[in-house]
């Protein structure tokens, strides 16, 4: 059986089920602290699969702290995977409502839930960040736009179990803000492809 490419289940049920909501596993990100972040993941994780939640302390994470949350998967009773806000910062609080220890299956509605947990199971699958660009739908706001950046974490016992979310919420309506968002992804993605071809070209006529 084929594996699933990361973001790949999440686009097609996003296509399928008309969620304003688009994975980027490529990270190209428009935050420039966003790309920080990510590079702080990868030089916290090492040699080891996945960096530890507690090495992402509050002295590396002081600028970003408004904006980041933390989420823990556990199986719940009928053996589905459920998530639940460890930390929030006041801009999620401010967004979602303040909502730590709870879990996300029992405070958004199921639509809504379903599409934010599969962001998360997402990336805990890709064992790698992902990007992600949503509208921020909750229970009493569905008039934000936002990036993510969606990091997996190992638990106390190494296994991978937690996911941090650091977002930037834009007042832009969903439309403008995707169709911005993918001409900019798309423009960044040819540069990298002409990038990769000249490279190729300079190799081979050495």
């Amino acid at each position: 059986m084929k594996q699933r490419a990361p973001g790949e289940l999440y686009n097609a049920q996003a296509l399928a089920l008309g969620w304003a909501g688009h994975c980027d596993p490529g990270l190209h990100f428009d935050r420039p602290e966003f790309v920080e972040l990510a590079q702080l993941w990868y030089d916290l994780r090492g040699d080891a699969a996945l960096p530890a939640r507690d090495a992402m302390t509050a002295r590396r994470l002081k600028d970003l702290l408004p904006s980041i949350a933390f989420y823990e998967r556990f199986i719940g009773p009928d053996g589905h995977p459920r998530h639940r806000v460890r930390l929030e910062g006041m801009r999620f609080v401010r967004i979602y409502g303040s909502h730590t220890g709870q879990v996300v299956q029992d405070y958004l509605p199921p639509q809504h839930a379903s599409r934010f947990a599969l962001g998360l199971e997402e990336t805990l699958a890709a064992m790698a960040p992902l990007r992600f660009l949503a509208r921020t739908d909750s229970g009493e706001a569905n008039f934000l736009s936002a990036e993510f950046c969606n990091l997996p974490l190992a638990d106390n016992q190494g296994q991978p179990a937690m996911v941090l979310v650091c977002a930037h919420f834009s007042p832009a309506p969903w439309k403008d803000y995707f169709d911005a968002a993918m001409a900019r992804l798309k423009a960044a993605q040819a540069k990298s492809l002409a990038s990769a071809v000249r490279a190729s070209a300079v190799k081979t006529a050495i």
